[in-house]
């Protein structure tokens, strides 16, 4: 499942890769950030914002349903990822990073059923996770501390990456759990919706 979104993002960091800035044009830069580490960041804020795309479709496959809590629920996870697209742009931005805002790729996995939104944001977000210790192994192997600390931080303002993950990953099994439970939907929304907007 969405292995169309890991193939396409993967290739264009591996694109780049192919083709290194020149390391006088790199010493030249405003930008201190490395070459790899802003092709990671343009990366991830390309997977931020498809992740919201993707939640925003599973809110309105609920929404059709009359399942409006689990429509709301969704359209919850969709504006806390555009959220985490916005801590990455303003860092980028900060550091004098120039980029083209990446274009996502529309939304066209089959839901054939109610529980595969949940079991696919389970895989996404751990996926998710993958991309963002990437990040961090990457600014850790080049002593960039300030991208370390800043994908590190708990700054809600500024960005909490790495300890946004781990509460992501956790609400998302425990909705899955939910959303398997033998409850009907009509209760399971409302249990699902009371334990996403009182996690903490």
């Amino acid at each position: 499942m969405f292995m169309l979104i890991k193939k396409n993002e993967n290739e264009e960091v591996k694109k780049n890769e192919e083709n290194p800035v020149d390391e006088q044009k790199k010493e030249d830069s405003k930008c201190p950030l490395s070459k790899k580490i802003q092709e990671l960041l343009v990366r991830q804020l390309k997977h931020e914002l498809q992740n919201h795309n993707i939640y925003m479709n599973f809110a309105n496959y609920f929404g059709t349903r009359g399942l409006t809590k689990l429509e709301q629920y969704f359209v919850e996870r969709a504006n806390e990822e555009y959220l985490h697209h916005t801590w990455i742009r303003k860092y980028l931005n900060e550091n004098d990073v120039e980029f083209v805002n990446p274009v996502i790729d529309s939304f066209d996995e089959k839901i054939d059923d109610m529980l595969m939104p949940f079991e696919a944001t389970v895989e996404l977000e751990n996926y998710t996770t993958e991309l963002i210790h990437e990040i961090t192994d990457q600014a850790f192997d080049e002593r960039d501390w300030l991208t370390f600390s800043w994908l590190t931080g708990n700054d809600k303002n500024k960005g909490m990456l790495l300890v946004e993950q781990v509460e992501e990953m956790s609400i998302s099994r425990t909705v899955n759990d939910i959303a398997h439970s033998d409850e009907s939907w009509l209760v399971k929304e409302s249990s699902i919706l009371h334990a996403y907007e009182h996690r903490d």
